[in-house]
């Protein structure tokens, strides 16, 4: 069939169920916003800047399976870098759609805007190969064939890809198959994924002290249910890395808690450390999430599963797709559960009295894991919310976006936006700091012109407390502006009927709870905590990061 390309990108964004696209207008791409204005099924949301739209199509993604933005060429482009490093970092299809200057400007080096007036129009793309798993300039000759690469690329490898579409040829008609193939993993090979699945069986039927460690992959490609299956079907206990959190039930059989290193449960570390077979499903120790590399896992006993490969006894199987290797090696195994796996014990914590007296961090968080729900989306900011939240027990079906990894803060508002979007039936909270909140407050105008009608906790702790942590505790480098914060939404959007309040003690914070669970509108509620009071866990991450980091020129070793 005949299909202009701007429609035809539609078509294949919508393919992978992706009806909202961000991004911010510029010459270069207007061709193909006219495109989407006229189109039923899909809408582009104009952000305040393209950073924060890369973030919202990040979140977007997180809950629905991939996400879209759209730049401008060059100034666009580089503005929205960070969050494509960002989403390549955590595992987020996002697919950048760039608006590039005419076909014919490109190919004949012209001088123009937006360029560095050199004629030369590689540069850019070279930036977004070191932050993407594909990428493409469309032509009219290769519109039909390398969009549909492109995306599949995302859509496979759980990552951001990137395409180029000059002005000149949004509306150029191309010929593409009548039924488009639909985006599918690739298959196994059969004979890998025998030879694969049974010698897996046979390592998990030998193993005395077994265990699964999943990361981000489980989520990314929608394998709960089957790692699940396996702990169950084997009698084999679970853990997770942070970047990983929630992924499975924290209520499930056999979950033990997550997995940070030496800042794990005790017992949990333990008997990590004399596992003889971690089956380890896409991890990554990173700095940030095993404690400063403070993880003792056996490197003789790790199988390491990847999403289309298996290394095992130092034997690679490629080729084969994870979902498929786990639903083999269930019809393999025997249907007897050789005992059954048994349930943390919930905490037993009593929550004090609210009362007049200044919030400190503990009780806040005490509070706060009560008022989350079952199947609540959690968006939370690096820093003392990402500490406190991380040690947190969930309730079941709740959702976790943070950005562990690549840590760049103020992603969390803008990443909300496309969390509420792509998920608009579920209760969204967002925990962000003071510090992340002034990078990215502008997207809080985007939120309400959607009325969008999240819980946002602002906690205002007086500045860049995890750096005074690290280093600095007084010095001026680690201050912010005084902000009303409380007061900011009625400022970006004059007809709000949001609800704003600022809480310093218990009995205030019990009272905004309440208001906000009544209420049908975005609820805003800063949080005023002492500057240095922190979740311990913060505390001792930021001990060892100011360890790692400045070596024998540390300051504090001279101080």
């Amino acid at each position: 069939m005949r299909i202009t390309i701007g429609s035809f990108i539609l078509q294949q964004l919508r393919a992978l169920k992706v009806d909202r696209i961000y991004g911010v207008p510029g010459d270069y791409n207007l061709a193909l916003l006219e495109t989407i204005e006229h189109d039923q099924d899909c809408e582009f949301i104009g952000n305040c800047n393209e950073l924060n739209a890369a973030y919202a199509a990040d979140g977007y993604a997180r809950l629905k399976g991939a996400g879209a933005l759209i730049t401008t060429y060059g100034v666009g482009d580089l503005a929205a870098l960070s969050g494509i490093a960002g989403a390549y970092a955590e595992s987020a299809p996002v697919i950048c759609i760039a608006g590039t200057p005419p076909l014919h400007a490109m190919q004949g080096h012209a001088l123009l805007h937006h360029s560095l007036a050199d004629g030369n129009f590689d540069n850019v793309m070279n930036c977004f190969r070191q932050f993407t798993v594909a990428q493409a300039l469309i032509t009219p000759e290769n519109a039909a064939t390398e969009i549909p690469r492109v995306i599949a690329c995302a859509w496979q490898q759980k990552k951001p890809v990137y395409l180029q579409l000059p002005s000149d040829i949004c509306e150029v008609e191309i010929e593409v198959a009548d039924n488009p193939v639909p985006y599918r993993l690739p298959s196994s090979d059969a004979s890998h994924l025998q030879l694969a699945s049974a010698a897996l069986l046979e390592r998990i039927n030998h193993a005395k002290r077994p265990i699964i460690l999943i990361d981000q992959m489980v989520e990314r490609y929608q394998l709960q249910a089957q790692v699940l299956a396996l702990a169950d079907k084997f009698a084999i206990p679970l853990t997770n890395m942070p970047t990983a959190k929630c992924a499975i039930s924290e209520n499930a059989p056999g979950w033990l808690g997550g997995y940070s290193g030496d800042l794990s449960r005790p017992e949990l570390f333990e008997l990590m450390a004399q596992s003889d077979c971690v089956l380890s499903f896409g991890v990554r120790l990173v700095d940030s999430t095993t404690g400063y590399f403070s993880q003792q896992i056996p490197a003789q006993a790790v199988v390491d599963i990847q999403p289309y490969s298996l290394k095992l006894d130092n034997l690679s199987y490629p080729a084969v797709t994870v979902s498929e290797l786990l639903q083999a090696l269930l019809d393999k195994a025997s249907t007897t559960n050789p005992m059954p796996l048994t349930s943390l014990p919930d905490p037993q914590q009593k929550l004090a009295t609210p009362s007049n007296s200044p919030l400190e961090q503990d009780y806040f968080w005490q509070r706060i894991q009560r008022f989350i729900q079952a199947d609540d989306v959690l968006v939370v900011e690096n820093g003392t919310s990402g500490a406190a939240v991380g040690g947190m027990r969930m309730p079941n079906g709740v959702t976790v976006v943070n950005q562990p990894i690549w840590g760049s803060i103020g992603y969390t508002l803008p990443a909300l936006l496309g969390t509420m979007m792509a998920a608009p039936q579920r209760r969204h909270l967002l925990f962000i700091g003071d510090g992340s909140f002034q990078l990215t407050a502008q997207e809080l105008s985007t939120l309400l012109r959607h009325e969008q009608k999240p819980i946002v906790f602002l906690i205002n702790n007086g500045g860049y407390t995890i750096e005074r942590y690290i280093l600095g505790e007084t010095s001026s480098y680690n201050d912010i502006g005084s902000w009303n914060y409380a007061r900011l939404p009625a400022v970006l959007s004059p007809q709000t009927q949001a609800f704003c309040i600022e809480v310093e003690t218990g009995q205030q914070l019990e009272m905004a709870l309440e208001e906000a669970s009544r209420q049908d509108q975005l609820a805003f509620i800063e949080v005023k905590l002492p500057m240095m009071d922190s979740p311990a866990a913060m505390k001792e991450f930021c001990r060892r990061c100011n360890s790692f980091n400045f070596g024998l020129h540390n300051p504090r070793r001279s101080a």
